[in-house]
């Protein structure tokens, strides 16, 4: 709604070349040359980590900047309520991204670059191993191939059996509280990010798409509601037995759910401290309280 009202008062007080929408392509457009200018410098390891990615480089030397410029001078000379004709070196950035994508294939061909990139010097910053930063790790996840089987779709295959979910919230699969260690740049500790349903069939937690495409796998945890022996909501950053673990960093602030069987307790986070709500629910479907 703010953001409705500063747009119309915008233009209704300058004009509609100062328009909220140029303010915004602008800022994402300043954002992706930042990006750029930031992989192609290459000053750091993190700044190199792209390079070692499938497809990254794709991505960094020419998807980005195909885009990233031609929004940044459409938004300047909206905003600012410039000629038009500004808008032309920063198409002319984005044709040539064409054209380096049309003879490098699906790609920038080797040729195209930093000096660095060319002469593979990178390499010896990760001796094999993949980069692990959160800028690569998003940039991977753009870039990596998405499995053929999604999480989702195996759990409502394995638990949904054909019917409709009952209720969805987003969270996390806490398959290890006790780690200090992150699964990849972008993940919380211990923690898968995902989505919560709620079947007839009973209770099934499944990875995000993004989640799928870094791990190249799927993660799926299904929990048979005639299994389900007790729900409870335990404190942040506790496991099962109750009990908060230290350190914030990389948790989530809010209250856990701990979901048992005979044999099993799993834990789970559930986004916006809804874990009570979601406790509640299920107790209500399967007799079982918090």
């Amino acid at each position: 709604m703010a953001m409705t009202f500063l747009g119309g008062y915008l233009e209704v007080e300058y004009g509609k070349s100062w328009g909220i929408s140029g303010l915004l392509w602008t800022i994402t457009g300043g954002v992706g040359i930042a990006y750029v200018a930031w992989c192609w410098g290459g000053r750091t390891p993190s700044a190199r980590a792209w390079a070692v990615i499938d497809r990254g480089p794709a991505l960094a030397l020419v998807g980005v900047p195909a885009f990233a410029f031609p929004l940044f001078g459409a938004g300047v000379t909206m905003f600012f309520g410039l000629p038009k004709l500004i808008t032309i070196p920063f198409g002319m950035v984005a044709l040539f991204c064409l054209v380096l994508m049309f003879i490098g294939g699906t790609g920038a061909p080797k040729w195209w670059g930093p000096r660095w990139f060319r002469r593979e010097e990178y390499r010896d910053d990760y001796e094999g191993a993949p980069p692990q930063g959160p800028l690569a790790t998003l940039t991977q996840s753009y870039a990596a191939q998405t499995p053929a089987v999604l999480s989702q779709d195996a759990m409502a295959q394995s638990l949904g059996n054909g019917s409709a979910p009952e209720a969805q919230w987003k969270g996390g699969w806490v398959h290890d509280p006790d780690t200090d260690e992150q699964d990849h740049g972008l993940a919380r500790k211990g923690t898968v990010e995902g989505k919560l349903t709620w079947y007839p069939q009973g209770l099934g937690f499944a990875a995000t798409k993004r989640e799928d495409s870094i791990r190249q796998k799927t993660t799926v945890v299904t929990i048979p509601a005639e299994q389900l022996t007790s729900v409870e909501v335990v404190p942040a950053r506790a496991g099962a037995d109750g009990r908060s673990r230290p350190g914030f960093w990389m948790r989530s602030p809010f209250r856990r759910l701990v979901v048992r069987t005979a044999s099993d307790a799993y834990v789970f986070d559930v986004a916006r401290g809804r874990a009570r709500k979601v406790a509640a629910f299920i107790g209500e479907r399967t007799g079982q309280h918090a």
